[in-house]
């Protein structure tokens, strides 16, 4: 009886461990610059920011990758200052195809800026905000696919997440019954 007692609490713990492995992940997202109907000029820098007020453990993963299209200038450089802001900078560019890395729940709520520069000119701006399933943007003209790229950390997005404080919460009395079951067969 005992082996079936630690067996059933491995198969807990076990549970409890694949739900936080799950419930997170790295995920990415494509977007568009200057392809029709979009056309604001060339550009030589930009940032992304995530704004203060996400949920916790949304940051950027990696620096955003950018591949400009044939007939614009290579040399584009791409680095993460810290987690909530990635810069772009490089020879001036017409259009170009970006990719964000994120790390944190897919589901989680966050807003994102966007600022393209021309120099030391402001050439666009836009504000996005990730509802946990799509992205929201008036204008709608940067995003590739509005209900996000493609998962780095194999993240089911059809599986619905239920929040981890609330699973660990809830599965704390089944952990303290099993060790109470234990106690008292063991008495037996």
């Amino acid at each position: 009886m005992r082996r079936i007692v630690k067996v059933c609490l491995t198969v807990c713990i076990a549970f409890v461990c694949s739900g936080i492995t799950l419930a997170c992940g790295d995920w990415s997202q494509e977007w568009t610059q200057n392809y029709l109907p979009e056309a604001v000029g060339r550009f030589t820098k930009m940032e992304f920011f995530i704004m203060p007020g996400a949920s916790d453990g949304v940051t950027f993963e990696a620096a955003t990758s950018i591949s400009p299209v044939p007939g614009s200038s290579n040399g584009w450089t791409s680095v993460l200052p810290n987690s909530g802001y990635s810069l772009l900078t490089g020879p001036r560019a017409k259009t170009a195809l970006l990719t964000t890395y994120f790390s944190g729940p897919p589901t989680a709520v966050f807003d994102l800026d966007f600022v393209l520069w021309n120099g030391n000119s402001v050439v666009e701006r836009q504000e996005f905000k990730w509802l946990g399933g799509a992205w929201e943007n008036p204008r709608g003209t940067l995003i590739k696919n509005t209900s996000g790229g493609y998962d780095r950390g194999g993240y089911d997005r059809s599986a619905s997440v239920v929040p981890i404080p609330s699973s660990i919460l809830l599965l704390l009395p089944a952990f303290i019954g099993i060790l109470f079951l234990r106690k008292c067969i063991s008495e037996v």
